[in-house]
């Protein structure tokens, strides 16, 4: 059973040039807000590597134990 209805985007233009320009860019709050979340997430990480003792080694941190 096949249908007349063609659905592609090549035939159908749902939106407007102006419409399609707003929906296709990426806000730049989002970007920057993700660069800080991202930027935050890794200090963190950077900050448990150099002061968390490494449970098996004799009261080093991790970054002292890699280092050896």
């Amino acid at each position: 059973m096949e249908t007349n209805k063609d659905y592609s985007s090549d035939r159908i233009e749902l939106r407007s040039e102006k419409v399609r320009n707003i929906i296709g860019t990426i806000p730049p709050a989002l970007v920057r807000w993700s660069i800080v979340v991202i930027t935050i997430i890794l200090v963190m990480l950077m900050l448990v590597v150099f002061l968390i003792p490494y449970p098996y080694g004799e009261g080093e941190t991790i970054f002292q134990y890699l280092l050896n």
